[in-house]
């Protein structure tokens, strides 16, 4: 069983190399999901954001990250509150990201909420600006 300091430190790293890494490498994030994990999204697949589409398993969200990374390019990342209780983490920033095909950015509020277990990540949820997000996706 991890503790709650526990749990802030696993995603407080994983968020720092995804930054570091400008948001193409995603071992950082395969490191501390758990093989059954689960990845819900705002835009839920949308036409515009495909690979937001709900993800289960590390072969499914590892999707979902290459065309994240496919589709924009990070402009600005910064999660930078963590609270936790129990299992839960919520981490709660700032994000910025320029779609590729349109050029369009999105700056957005952004609010991520995990579950852990015996130190993986179990389930994910992020929280954005949907409305934004899919007008920059659109040419």
């Amino acid at each position: 069983m991890t503790t709650e300091s526990d749990n802030i430190a696993l995603l407080k790293d994983a968020y720092a190399q995804w930054v570091d890494g400008r948001g193409t490498d995603c071992a950082c994030w395969m490191n501390v999901i758990a093989e059954d994990a689960s990845l819900a999204s705002l835009a839920e697949g949308s036409p515009e954001m495909p690979f937001t589409a709900r993800r289960n398993g590390k072969a499914e969200i590892m999707s979902y990250l290459e065309g994240l990374m496919r589709d924009w390019d990070m402009v600005s990342h910064a999660m930078d509150e963590f609270i936790a209780q129990g299992d839960r983490v919520v981490v709660i920033g700032r994000v910025a990201w320029r779609n590729k095909a349109t050029g369009k950015v999105v700056d957005t509020p952004k609010v991520d909420v995990w579950r852990i277990r015996d130190g993986k990540a179990v389930d994910y949820v992020e929280f954005y600006d949907t409305a934004r997000s899919l007008d920059a996706a659109r040419p």
